[in-house]
């Protein structure tokens, strides 16, 4: 009779450490299906932070050319005109170095008629094909077109161009 409590005493032994085998193989299941879960969700979360940072930058470069600090004085002729001279002004300004913090990059470049000078200083505006105003490192641009106006005091008149704004941002990583 004792050899028979043995038998059946050992068969429920080994019933227990299946039953506990199959319970830690299906709960380490289930954290490998966690976490491949969970990296395919935070994978996504990155490209929809990225695919909404996109949207916000282009909105911002569309915007920038109705800011006060670029936008045109005649504002009946053209409502989202840079003025040229405005910007060029706003590139030699101490106070405005830090105003755009956020922005890596921000330029305004003439797209027709271009001139042979690139980077415009005090010796080669109006003639000269792009103002930069902040460059920094590391950054993603984009760029909305605009006219690009000044009053040619040569002619008397207001001229327009045709122009870009690139606005660069940090990368999103």
């Amino acid at each position: 009779m004792t050899k028979l409590r043995n038998v059946a005493y050992s068969k429920g032994q080994v019933k227990i450490q299946q039953m506990a085998f199959v319970l830690v193989a299906t709960i380490i299941f289930f954290v490998i299906v966690a976490i491949f879960y969970t990296s395919i969700k935070f994978s996504s979360i990155k490209e929809e932070a990225s695919d909404f940072r996109k949207q916000e930058v282009i909105e911002s470069v569309r915007k920038i050319s109705g800011s006060p600090e670029f936008l045109w004085g005649n504002f009946g002729d053209c409502a989202g005109c840079v003025d040229l001279d405005k910007a060029f002004l706003l590139k030699n300004r101490n106070s405005y170095q830090n105003f755009w913090k956020d922005v890596s990059l921000l330029q305004i470049i003439r797209v027709y008629p271009l001139y042979s000078t690139e980077e415009c200083t005090p010796q080669s505006y109006p003639r000269c094909n792009q103002i930069t105003l902040t460059k920094k490192e590391n950054y993603e641009s984009y760029e909305a077109f605009v006219s690009l106006c000044r009053y040619n005091s040569g002619i008397e008149q207001d001229e327009c161009e045709l122009g870009k704004i690139v606005m660069g941002f940090e990368s999103v990583e």
